[in-house]
């Protein structure tokens, strides 16, 4: 059974400010972001619920030119993207679908936009203010979910 984060890329890889460029990346949020989920001692599996995730190809050579870049980023890390959630009306029904049809014991939601998800499900969800992107203080609020 895998151990799961869910990853919106705009306001936690990158900052609002940044928006002003599509497809940018911040330095400083991915090492927080790996910095954060190395200390947890838990091998991973990253998925992408960002609408990033509309570039990604199981063959790394045919994605697009900044999730190429992101990988390389992560890669740097020792991090790696696994796959990507299937496109529904909203993350939640996506992360849903994903929690369906996957063997996942555990996993994490990393987002900064709330109109995504229920009341009942930001519960699980850690939160990113995208002014900021992800801090090393968010990755100490990381919520763990266990699947049902």
């Amino acid at each position: 059974m895998d151990t799961v984060v869910f990853i919106d890329i705009d306001g936690v890889l990158n900052t609002k400010e940044s928006w002003r460029t599509p497809f940018q990346l911040d330095d400083g949020c991915i090492r927080n972001f790996c910095h954060s989920f190395s200390e947890s001692k838990r091998e991973l599996k990253i998925v992408l619920t960002s609408s990033w995730k509309n570039g990604f190809s199981s063959l790394p050579e045919y994605e697009t030119s900044q999730l190429q870049e992101l990988r390389k980023k992560l890669g740097a890390y020792g991090f790696a993207i696994s796959g990507r959630t299937r496109v529904f009306a909203n993350r939640m029904a996506e992360i849903d679908d994903y929690l369906n049809n996957h063997e996942v014991a555990e996993y994490a939601v990393v987002d900064d936009d709330r109109q995504e998800y229920s009341l009942d499900f930001l519960k699980k969800v850690t939160l990113i203010d995208s002014t900021e992107g992800f801090t090393l203080k968010d990755g100490k609020r990381i919520k763990w979910n266990v699947t049902r």
